[in-house]
């Protein structure tokens, strides 16, 4: 009896020891096949999270060219700016390091020049080696007026141009009209307007209050075109006629710029915008002074409006005289209906300014799109549609063939 309960507890110690062992090793399996399921899981994370990756064999390189009188760019550098501003293509790199590609400055797809660092475009400050596949490209938001091309070498010299002129290759106003949808009415070579008059209701406890005529806050007081002493010169016509038009700034009257914006729009009726410059398509965002502060903008320059600003939003000085202008002002003042009817626009179209953001995006575009290699024979003469005679000489000629490229009428 004690031998069979002796064999009977040596089964049970030994059958426990096995099935012990089976459930170790059970167990063990379970946990690698979990782990390795967890790491697997951790790993798709983790590539889920990381950002897109970035080809480098498919980027453009883009050099802003800088010279020993602008050394430095302030731009961020690298491909984030495309990316972040969720521009249509994002494989552009942009640098204004001469010495990212290894110092062979042929290397880059294309070179930015700016016509306002540009202090001299003669040989020695322009690059000294050039790829044929490269692009140059011509940039400006300065008028052509006052940046004029003078140097022969710059014709047959850019590929593409990026300005606010309309008709650049990379068109790149200053500001734009959208509609209620959002797409892009204006600036544009062919605009039709909706000049629907539509019920001002929602505006007129910004319209109702006003009292003075016209104001001017002034942010350049030495231009080319004079504009300052043509707008004292009106100031004292206004004055005659017993209306207010005051100027702030250049040693007139002086205020902190918010407090002159809220009083644009508390006080006056109409907002004086002269460009600084003459030029073909050169609408400053200045007009945007006026239309965020409920103001009517008196424009005064060398642009076709119709192709910037909404239709009846707006008074052109160079379509009337002074005296005419006066009137107009008297008569709008005093027609609180009629004034109403220059903001009906506020209905329909919504006007903002163009960032750099937008037109770097633009860039990156043509870039991707454009694969021409031709070059802008006549390039000073579209820059710069006046003869170059009287604001070139003596200064960038070096050679007869210069001089002679300026002061020939049929070469401008």
């Amino acid at each position: 009896m004690f031998l069979r309960t002796e064999f009977f507890a040596k089964l049970f110690f030994l059958l426990s020891c096995i099935g012990l062992l089976l459930y170790a090793i059970l167990g063990f399996y379970t946990f690698q096949l979990r782990y390795s399921n967890l790491d697997h899981v951790i790993s798709t994370q983790d590539n889920f999270l990381q950002e897109p990756v970035r080809k480098t064999e498919d980027l453009l390189y883009i050099l802003i060219w800088t010279n020993k009188w602008h050394p430095t760019v302030d731009l961020e550098e690298g491909q984030d700016i495309f990316i972040n501003n969720k521009c249509p293509y994002t494989n552009c790199f942009i640098t204004a390091n001469k010495y990212y590609q290894n110092e062979n400055i042929e290397k880059f797809d294309a070179i930015v020049f700016n016509a306002s660092t540009m202090q001299n475009w003669r040989g020695p400050n322009t690059p000294k080696e050039r790829s044929p596949r490269q692009k140059y490209v011509f940039h400006s938001m300065e008028s052509s007026y006052t940046y004029p091309i003078c140097s022969i070498h710059m014709d047959n010299f850019f590929n593409l141009t990026w300005t606010y002129k309309l008709d650049s290759d990379i068109p790149h106003p200053q500001f734009q009209v959208t509609d209620s949808t959002g797409n892009v009415v204006a600036p544009k070579r062919n605009v039709i307007w909706n000049t629907t008059k539509y019920n001002v209701t929602n505006y007129e406890k910004h319209l109702t209050r006003k009292r003075k005529a016209m104001v001017w806050i002034v942010d350049k007081c030495k231009t080319l075109n004079n504009r300052l002493e043509y707008a004292i010169k009106l100031q004292s016509i206004f004055r005659y006629n017993f209306l207010d038009f005051d100027i702030f700034g250049c040693g007139m009257f002086e205020c902190p710029e918010n407090i002159c914006y809220r009083l644009i729009k508390q006080d006056y009726y109409f907002y004086f915008v002269p460009e600084d410059s003459e030029g073909t398509d050169y609408v400053t965002k200045d007009v945007i002074k006026a239309y965020e502060n409920y103001a009517v903008p008196i424009v005064l320059g060398n642009a076709d409006y119709k192709r910037f600003l909404p239709e009846g939003s707006y008074i052109n000085i160079k379509t009337t005289s002074n005296e005419a202008l006066v009137e107009t002002v008297k008569y709008l003042m005093n027609n609180p209906s009629i004034y109403q009817g220059f903001h009906s626009w506020r209905e329909t179209y919504v006007i903002r300014e163009v960032t750099l953001e937008k037109g770097l995006c633009d860039l990156c575009v043509k870039l991707n799109e454009w694969t021409g290699i031709s070059v802008k024979r006549t390039f000073r003469n579209w820059w710069y549609t006046e003869s170059l005679r009287e604001r070139c000489i003596p200064g960038g000629a070096e050679t007869f063939a210069e001089v002679f490229s300026y002061v020939n009428e049929s070469r401008h």
